[in-house]
């Protein structure tokens, strides 16, 4: 698919070197569970927030959620380490890219915010200081499951604190496509190119890490 290069609409990036699979969804819902279990079973895993030397940051040091400059410098930051690992690997998993961004936007229901981070990550993906990865595995959970499980763990002030934000993140997960669409056509028809697994958060934790751990086996 080739799209016309304008300054809010990148021409879709050709797919890097090796098999790039992101982990996206719903809080609560098993991501970063089973990106440190693919990581147990010594598959390359590029964690949720990371330090300069790809570390993986405790929750306790992510930016702050007022914090825009440093969550936007950790999608760039994690694009980099996942273009260095693709070079030299055939897999690599990522818990959480730049659609959260984006996500975190639609789910708050702020339009100028969703039109000013999609017009960022259209640009960066045009650049190639993002990727566009091979394949979304995007994890579901309902509201109430979502902060049930986070209730020990929920930050002040945290929209994912709100049921009717998670409501708002739940739908942008079901089709982020359609609700980029009205901001950014262009970004929206690249987000319709990587596979998309969906995964049930009410699954048995063993069953989600099969299916991830399956994938690396699949052919590119």
């Amino acid at each position: 698919m080739t799209v016309s290069r304008r300054c809010s609409e990148p021409d879709v990036l050709p797919a890097p070197r090796g098999k790039l699979i992101v982990l996206e969804g719903m809080p609560g819902a098993g991501k970063t569970t089973t990106a440190t279990a693919l990581a147990v079973r010594g598959h390359s895993v590029v964690g949720e927030y990371t330090s300069d030397t790809a570390a993986t940051l405790a929750i306790g040091d992510h930016p702050d959620v007022s914090d825009d400059d440093a969550h936007q410098a950790n999608w760039l930051r994690k694009a980099a380490q996942c273009t260095a690992r693709l070079a030299s690997r055939p897999v690599v998993y990522a818990d959480r890219d730049w659609l959260s961004s984006l996500s975190y936007a639609c789910a708050v229901g702020d339009a100028e915010l969703l039109a000013s981070r999609a017009r960022w990550a259209a640009r960066h993906l045009d650049g190639a200081t993002l990727l566009l990865p091979d394949v979304y595995a995007v994890f579901d959970l309902d509201a109430a499951a979502s902060l049930s499980r986070r209730a020990g763990r929920l930050r002040a002030g945290h929209p994912w604190n709100q049921p009717a934000a998670l409501a708002r993140l739940r739908d942008f997960y079901r089709d982020p496509a359609r609700a980029l669409r009205p901001a950014c056509p262009a970004l929206a028809a690249a987000l319709a190119i990587p596979e998309r697994i969906d995964i049930s958060g009410h699954d048995d934790p063993r069953l989600m890490l099969d299916q991830l751990a399956s994938l690396a086996a699949a052919p590119a």
